[in-house]
């Protein structure tokens, strides 16, 4: 798998957000998509983030950058904190996200950082398919 190193800055996700067992995480993109698409609402990216799992519940949220989420409703926002991220696109679709991340955090000479991770979800504009990266947060 190959991967690179990207350091971002903070930036915040609006989206719809849920606290719950991991088979409930496509609904939750399935609210997205169709706001996103009866409100006019394009992103050329789109954002799925792991704030907490306990117990066997993850806290989620699926979302877009804060600055396109204007009209959605009962969203929650979080912030991606700035910092270095560990990158790796996902082959295999959807559910190959958990293999990828298990995959990275293996990685000998990483340090991982507290904070939360991602997936990112690449759209561009004028193509109905996307690509997905996994996003690990480390030092």
């Amino acid at each position: 798998m190959e991967t690179r190193i990207e350091e971002v800055e903070e930036f915040k996700v609006k989206g719809y957000g849920m606290k719950g067992p991991l088979s409930e995480i496509p609904g939750k993109w399935d609210v997205l998509n169709k706001e996103l698409a009866e409100k006019g609402i394009v992103a050329e990216e789109s954002f799925g983030l792991c704030l907490a799992m306990k117990d066997g519940e993850i806290h989620y949220i699926a979302g877009i950058k804060s600055n396109l989420a204007e009209g959605l409703q009962n969203i929650e926002e979080a912030v991606v904190p700035a910092g270095k991220f560990m990158v790796a696109k996902v082959e295999g679709g959807v559910h190959a996200i958990q293999t990828a991340f298990n995959v990275l955090m293996k990685t000998d000479s990483i340090q991982l950082r507290n904070s939360f991770s991602f997936e990112r979800y690449v759209h561009p504009k004028g193509s109905d398919g996307f690509d997905i990266e996994v996003w690990l947060a480390i030092e």
